[in-house]
């Protein structure tokens, strides 16, 4: 992978996470000879540099230094382009975050050197019926939950897998979710923790009423649809905690594995199980 353009998405507001990109935007420039700019939205608090729109300039790697959140709003700002991210970790949490922040230099050289794992994850798709909405792929989870003042209400839900009700829910709503995704919100939920090199879907009933709703792993084939009963609550179809919409009821929300995956460059070696430490 041939790297010469690189843009730097940086947490907003962090002093850290600017200085860190000063850092790497003077060295690659001036010591390592690519061209580099900075996120579009860090203006106004960044005055240095040249800028770049995430999802729409076209640059060869993208590297985010900031959290779990920054991370995740930049994969669904990329949209379709393929491009990978390399993350540095500003905090405590983020399994996908693999470089420190004093290592920062010596990775953007390793980049360039191609010194890197390239890994790719699963991501899950999410269409309706009722609607053209378009919403960004899902690298954790898909939650369907009650929306505004349905949030305290019970939300009623048929779970269909492939055209085969498994179950109908009357509760607090489902999370759909990736093996990457098994250890966030669906773990506190009571779902499985999953292999990240095991493509699958997790299915995970949120507080449900009926006593056969229990948390399902599916084959990553397999589509699923949430069908939203005509008397239900509205629902919100929340995507990694980050994309929102508000669902109707009487609407159908399908969900599959995406042929696009998040492309995450790495540095060091990866044990599925470390990620247990951060949760």
């Amino acid at each position: 992978m041939n790297i010469k353009r690189i843009g730097i998405v940086i947490k907003r507001g962090s002093s850290q996470g600017y200085e860190i990109a000063q850092r790497l935007l003077s060295y690659g420039e001036e010591v390592l000879g690519l061209d580099m700019y900075i996120d579009e939205e860090a203006l106004p608090d960044i005055k240095w540099g040249k800028v770049f729109k995430v999802g729409k300039d076209i640059v060869d790697l993208i590297i985010v230094v900031g959290g779990d959140g920054t991370f995740l709003r930049t994969l669904h700002r990329i949209g379709s382009m393929d491009v990978p991210i390399m993350a540095i970790k500003i905090g405590r949490r983020g399994f996908l975050l693999d470089v420190k922040p004093d290592e920062a230099l010596e990775r953007l050289k390793d980049v360039v050197e191609g010194k890197y794992n390239l890994h790719r994850y699963m991501r899950l798709e999410v269409s309706f019926n009722a609607s053209d909405l378009s919403m960004p792929l899902a690298l954790n989870d898909v939650v369907i939950v009650g929306w505004g003042y349905a949030r305290t209400k019970i939300v009623s839900l048929s779970i269909y897998v492939d055209e085969e009700c498994i179950y109908d829910i009357d509760g607090d709503g489902v999370i759909v979710a990736t093996p990457l995704g098994s250890s966030a919100y669906a773990l506190s939920a009571g779902g499985p923790i999953v292999d990240i090199d095991l493509d699958s879907i997790i299915l995970v009933p949120l507080a449900p009423m009926q006593f056969n709703a229990k948390p399902v792993i599916l084959s990553p084939n397999r589509i699923v649809k949430v069908k939203v009963s005509d008397y239900s609550h509205p629902v919100a179809c929340i995507i990694d905690g980050q994309t929102m919409e508000v669902v109707k009821p009487g609407s159908d929300i399908v969900i599959k594995r995406s042929i696009r995956r998040a492309k995450v460059l790495r540095f060091h070696g990866v044990n599925t199980y470390a990620r247990l430490k951060e949760v």
